[in-house]
């Protein structure tokens, strides 16, 4: 009974998207969008090190991992990360999951970040600058802002700095820092 129900206004959906011209037809990927992506290609690959953070109790220390895969020809960024305990030169449990997708924004020259965490979604913005340093950050429900900074200060190291700016402030604060570097395998290729 509940298959007759959605049968009738199914089809009649279908018939509208295939009469619209070339609803259905695959188009390629944009070469604009895959040139806006080639200043981040150097992020694909898997990457590993360490991580610290604040939190009210004091610095937390985690064995980052960061995985980032080029999609759609290289107009996407896929990237998922995985944070585990650190102690005593021992990995312990995962406390930190993460995944996001980086692409190019609407604008030349502009880029969004949609990430995932923690049950939370942000639709951030970014910006690459001339040197590659990548920029990515969103407003916080409170009115603060939340600012990650990435750079390449060699060419197999990922150094990503995150701050925090308070409502009504102007100067930022540093809670997350982190320097990984590209897994062995990866450097290989």
């Amino acid at each position: 009974m509940f298959v007759s129900r959605l049968a009738g206004p199914l089809l009649t959906g279908l018939s509208l998207a295939a009469s619209a011209p070339g609803a259905l037809a695959q188009a390629p990927v944009p070469e604009e969008a895959k040139a806006a992506m080639a200043p981040l290609g150097w992020l694909a690959g898997r990457w590993t090190g360490e991580a610290t953070y604040q939190t009210p109790e004091g610095t937390k220390v985690l064995q980052q991992t960061e995985e980032v895969r080029a999609v759609l020809e290289g107009a996407l960024l896929v990237v998922e990360g995985t944070g585990r305990e650190f102690a005593d030169g021992e990995t312990g449990a995962v406390v930190f999951r993460a995944f996001g997708v980086l692409s190019a924004g609407d604008e030349p020259g502009t880029y969004r970040f949609a990430a995932w965490q923690g049950g939370s979604f942000v639709d951030a913005d970014a910006e690459v600058a001339e040197e590659g340093t990548f920029t990515w950050g969103f407003e916080t429900p409170d009115g603060g802002e939340v600012r990650y900074v990435i750079d390449r200060p060699e060419p197999d190291v990922w150094h990503e700095a995150g701050s925090y700016l308070a409502p009504g402030q102007d100067a930022w604060r540093p809670f997350f820092e982190m320097t990984l570097r590209r897994d062995a395998a990866e450097n290989a290729r």
